[in-house]
């Protein structure tokens, strides 16, 4: 379904922990991050950009 939207799937990633792993969840999240910093702006970042800026100009047009 990502794929559909335009979206790379490794940008989603589950994971089940308990509470008590704390220390594990820091470092998914920086590994993680790490990651998604490298491939870039996702691109419904990009859409909904455009999609404002659209809306802005049209409200300024009318």
């Amino acid at each position: 379904m990502l794929l559909l939207v335009g979206v790379d799937p490794a940008r989603l990633e589950f994971f089940n922990l308990s509470a008590a792993q704390g220390p594990r969840w820091a470092e998914i999240c920086t590994e993680f991050t790490a990651r998604i910093a490298e491939k870039g702006p996702s691109p419904i970042w990009y859409a909904l950009k455009k999609k404002k800026e659209t809306t802005v100009s049209d409200k300024q047009a009318a």
